[in-house]
């Protein structure tokens, strides 16, 4: 290699000019490679401090036992992406959740590859992060919310991992990432009198209308409803995928007692299947469904149209029937079917249930109650504020009333036979 100036730093270092650049470029000896490093710099002085710099880090990470020459964000955030559909393969051959690994791979494609693309990750500091978190922000429009944050953080976490385990960064090298989203909204939820409302009209079209297929989504939009506020389970992927092998039933005494199993949705990958108490309210919509289905199996969806296909626009029907009883918007943005959910959350904090229980519940947590749900909470405790008992209006289903035997033999005599059936087939 022919030099036009060589300066020796130190034994094993040193710098030197080309023929073809007036930057120095550094040359040292880490282990049994020979490294050439550019400094970028045209000072001699300059030069030789960032020269000696980069000799000590790499001898440093060298003992570390750190590879040289970590790779690209890029590569690795592709080899991240490669774990997750693979993870996503063997999730839909046991019928699991794929919807977060998904959303994993759209988020490094829109924000974490695009903005980290050529950077080297053992050069990805606090500062570059820091300049990547502001950019996300114009890039999204706006604060993200901590839930959307916990996702962007969880697979970022994931390519420093990997590069953590292959050598190429130690843990002091990982920076911190942003955790400052924007506080949870209060969400859009119904009244027990808006829920009657709309219950109410699906009922009323559903003996309108003389369209077979209009029909059959009015009746299983009916009972969907109807189940999510008896529930507090997520409509979508957690209502949608309950069989009939995950409803358990039997007669206490003459009392229906209905639970459910969630083997499918946004938190079972985490936390397993988590079983559900149903409100006894349901039984006559669980009667009507398994009349609906004379022959059912175990293995089957509940929750489809009569002739036993999936409901292609149950949301957009919702959606629809709010907007003509002019209860889609409301003060804290449009109403939707999730919306049921947050009634359910809200109806059963006004009735003083315990947060803890509830959580566990709705398969969420007490922190997330908490931070979207604290207007309702001094409302809770209003006559132990104000000191003055006030009647309060509860929904009908939410009610807690002693059953009467005359109750409790009807309900034999009405239900006895789904009891049985449970008993004898081990599933509704």
């Amino acid at each position: 290699m022919a030099y036009l100036q060589k300066i020796t730093i130190i034994d094993g270092l040193y710098i030197f000019t080309q023929q073809n650049s007036k930057r120095w470029y550094a040359r040292f000896k880490i282990g049994k490679k020979h490294i050439t490093y550019s400094t970028g710099e045209y000072d001699q002085e300059t030069a030789k401090i960032k020269a000696t710099d980069e000799y000590y880090k790499r001898r440093a990470e060298h003992e570390l036992g750190i590879r040289s020459g970590a790779q690209k964000f890029e590569d690795i955030a592709n080899e991240v992406k490669e774990d997750l559909n693979k993870a996503i393969a063997l999730a839909k051959t046991t019928g699991q959740s794929t919807k977060t690994k998904s959303n994993y791979i759209g988020i490094l494609n829109k924000y974490h590859i695009p903005f980290f693309t050529g950077h080297r990750i053992n050069q990805i500091d606090q500062s570059a992060m820091d300049a990547f978190s502001e950019w996300r922000k114009e890039r999204f429009g706006g604060e993200m919310s901590s839930s959307s944050l916990q996702n962007h953080n969880a697979v970022l976490g994931k390519v420093f991992e990997k590069a953590l385990k292959s050598g190429q960064i130690t843990k002091y090298q990982v920076p911190s990432f942003d955790t400052q989203g924007k506080r949870q909204q209060r969400r859009a939820a119904f009244s027990w009198e808006e829920f009657r409302k709309i219950s109410d009209y699906i009922l009323d079209d559903m003996h309108r209308t003389k369209n077979k297929k209009s029909k059959m989504l009015l009746e299983l939009l009916y009972d969907y409803i109807d189940f999510v506020v008896a529930t507090g389970m997520r409509p979508g992927t957690e209502v949608e995928h309950v069989e009939w092998r995950d409803i358990s039933f039997r007669l206490n005494d003459g009392v229906p007692e209905i639970t459910v199993a969630v083997r499918k949705g946004k938190t079972t990958e985490f936390t397993g299947v988590r079983q559900v108490v149903v409100r006894s309210d349901f039984i006559a919509n669980l009667e009507d469904l398994v009349t609906r289905f004379p022959n059912r199996q175990a293995n089957e969806k509940v929750f489809l149209l009569a002739n036993g296909k999936d409901p292609k626009s149950l949301s957009r029907k919702f959606s629809d029937i709010l907007a003509k009883l002019n209860l889609k918007k409301s003060p804290y943005g449009e109403r939707t079917l999730y919306s049921l959910r947050h009634s359910y959350i809200t109806w059963n904090l006004k009735t003083k249930a315990d947060i803890a229980s509830l959580a566990k519940q709705c398969g969420t947590s007490i922190e997330m109650i908490d931070r979207t749900y604290s207007h309702l909470l001094p409302s809770m405790f209003r006559p132990e504020f104000s000191g003055v008992n006030y009647k309060q209006r509860e929904p009908d289903s939410l009610k807690r009333r002693e059953i009467s035997q005359k109750a409790k033999d009807a309900n034999i005599r009405d239900y006895g036979w789904l009891a049985e059936n449970f008993e004898k087939r081990k599933f509704i």
